[in-house]
């Protein structure tokens, strides 16, 4: 006669294999945390005019950021100059500061197109590529040259609208703004030096709160002429400022309005949203 009981062997085999998936679930990696997803949307005007339109897409975690940009002129520039471009910067977060690993920027104006790349190698720029490469030729007296040296622990543009705080100094705004930060563009070298200045409460689409004033020095290094009327005033402008405001309450903070006074006018990037990014 048969036995009628439960084959032990048998039923141990789901066991078996419920046991074994726990098992590798328990020794397994955690899954990668789900980028923030942050996004500001500026207004430029020159004085009170509209001129362009930008939209910054930043994603973060801890240890690194992904920055995604669109501009386009408006107004009476779209009917004289009309142009577009698009921005996009890779990096890695350390501490209080950031290491840029690529950057590529796609522009359109009219029926022209170029495109530019930078690579980095731990900070270093590593490879800068034109397409097509219209760069002045600036060998000669009448240029400050651009050395390997001043191409070491550097970021690209579009990097430096993102500015890491230690958590434990998040609200100091000295700690936000006090620093400087070292740019390459791909054809010149400048520092950016940042100092807090005020602190101002914002409303906008998408966020109120406050936000700190940093006085905004341009400081030319080199891939500059020499005497350059512009560069010279910039470089002596003392009334630039940036607005930083922080990113989903984090320790990361962005721009939320720039102020540029030139020698012609007033350039403002004023926000029309700051806040959550749509998927």
């Amino acid at each position: 006669m048969a036995e009628t009981g439960t084959d032990h062997r048998h039923a141990s085999v789901p066991a078996l294999l419920v046991a074994a998936s726990l098992l590798a679930l328990a020794i397994a990696p955690p899954a990668a945390a789900e980028m923030t997803r942050h996004r500001t949307v500026f207004n430029v005007v020159f004085g009170a005019l509209p001129v362009g339109k930008a939209t910054f897409d930043i994603r973060f975690d801890d240890a690194a950021y992904e920055l995604d940009g669109s501009g386009r002129t408006v107004g009476v520039v779209e009917l004289f100059a009309p142009g577009k471009g698009t921005v996009a910067s890779t990096g890695r977060i350390v501490g209080d500061h950031i290491v840029a690993v690529s950057n590529t920027i796609n522009y359109a104006e009219k029926k022209k197109r170029s495109t530019f790349r930078m690579e980095f190698d731990e900070g270093e720029v590593s490879s800068v590529s034109y397409e097509p490469d219209t760069r002045k030729n600036k060998n000669g007296p009448k240029w400050v040259p651009v050395t390997p040296d001043q191409l070491r622990s550097v970021i690209d543009p579009a990097s430096g609208l993102i500015i890491p705080v230690d958590r434990d100094r998040a609200n100091d705004p000295r700690a936000v703004c006090n620093r400087v930060l070292n740019v390459y563009d791909g054809d010149t070298r400048y520092d950016i030096a940042l100092k807090y200045k005020a602190t101002k409460t914002v409303s906008t689409d998408g966020y109120r709160g406050f936000a700190y004033v940093c006085q905004l020095r341009y400081v030319p290094v080199s891939g500059h002429r020499k005497k350059q009327r512009n560069v010279e005033y910039m470089s002596r402008n003392e009334d630039m400022e940036v607005w930083l405001a922080p990113m989903a309450r984090s320790n990361l903070y962005t721009p939320i309005r720039i102020e540029v006074p030139t020698w012609v006018g007033r350039v403002s990037a004023v926000p029309a949203y700051f806040g959550a990014a749509a998927d």
